[in-house]
């Protein structure tokens, strides 16, 4: 009988999953490299003025997370390409956005399981009485940013996949396309913690935001399943 296309997803995800907990070097090294360079930049900066405690946390925090995620994004296919996965699903009806779709659902799990201790521990490192740096606000534009990144880094991951030079091409191609989606969360989570949520100028980061996670999401929809074939 033939699976259809949630099934299919179902089951990619439990084995994309399961791959990730056996090879848990590939789970928790992002997690130690961002809470490492937290630790570093604290001890670097030192004691910092109280107006420069929110853009510093933002700072440190989600550029920290990003480059951490980036180590899981570049080797999201390898595991894949090791065990020449990809010329077996040619035999195999799947459904390539299916694929796709588990392929993010996994980036999004893994990067909140890095960006969420970050945040905190990026907190906890540069908490003063009388500013909250956490909150929830924070945390959801976060977690939005992390949809935008995480369809660009399968995307990404997708194209370069044959690429001799992956490891180069890789960044080369993900961090000049990530500035976008970068600037509008930092500049939403800045807005929330200095302004509140009544700030004008916020919805229109948020919608810049949004605007690049749907394009983002879109293309890879509608490329990753030619770029499977070509590969």
């Amino acid at each position: 009988m033939k699976a259809t296309a949630g099934n299919q997803y179902l089951t990619l995800v439990r084995q994309g999953l399961r791959a990730e907990f056996v090879d848990k070097e590939r789970l928790i090294s992002p997690v130690l490299f961002a809470l490492t360079m937290l630790v570093l930049f604290a001890f670097a900066l030192g004691d910092l003025d109280q107006s420069l405690r929110i853009r510093i946390y933002l700072a440190e925090t989600l550029l920290t997370a990003i480059f951490a995620l980036q180590i899981s994004f570049s080797r999201l296919f390898e595991p894949d390409r090791q065990d020449r996965v990809f010329d077996l699903l040619r035999t195999y009806p799947i459904s390539y956005t299916a694929l796709f779709l588990a392929k993010y659902t996994l980036v999004l799990i893994l990067g909140s399981a890095t960006l969420v201790p970050t945040m905190l521990f990026g907190a906890f490192l540069h908490q003063s009485a009388t500013i909250q740096l956490f909150s929830w606000t924070v945390l959801g534009i976060s977690l939005l940013a992390l949809a935008g990144l995480g369809a660009l880094g399968v995307l990404l991951s997708a194209l370069t996949l044959k690429a001799q030079a992956r490891q180069i091409l890789y960044p080369l191609l993900y961090f000049p396309m990530t500035t976008p989606v970068l600037l509008a969360a930092v500049q939403s989570a800045r807005l929330c913690l200095e302004v509140g949520l009544g700030s004008p100028e916020l919805k229109s980061w948020l919608g810049l935001l949004a605007a690049f996670d749907t394009i983002y999401i879109t293309l890879g929809v509608l490329l990753f399943t030619e770029l499977m074939v070509e590969s």
